[in-house]
């Protein structure tokens, strides 16, 4: 039994590195830029696919097929899901950081 315990412990703590870690600063620099990050292109896809800028834009007025599919609830619902899940992932990062020393 106490092979499994330390095999399971072993599993959960990374293993010890040679390479030291980046200082804090840099730590925290690289949390705000990615929750900045994720929380703007997050809106972006929440919000845009239900504009009239989503379909109704140069890259897409070409193609009356691509227009039409961008255009159904499915695919405005599906951009609109994963930033839903951008902003989750954002919000994540913030309240679960901790700095590594």
């Amino acid at each position: 039994m106490d092979s499994q315990v330390t095999t399971r412990t072993a599993l959960l703590t990374p293993p010890p590195s040679g390479e030291p870690l980046p200082p804090v600063w840099m730590q925290r620099f690289f949390l705000v830029s990615t929750v900045i990050f994720c929380l703007w292109v997050g809106l972006v896809l929440c919000v845009l696919p239900w504009l009239p800028a989503w379909t109704e834009n140069g890259l897409v007025n070409d193609f009356p097929g691509l227009r039409w599919f961008l255009g159904t609830g499915f695919i405005r619902g599906l951009a609109s899901g994963l930033g839903l899940l951008d902003l989750w992932i954002g919000i994540s990062e913030a309240v679960h950081y901790r700095d590594r020393r």
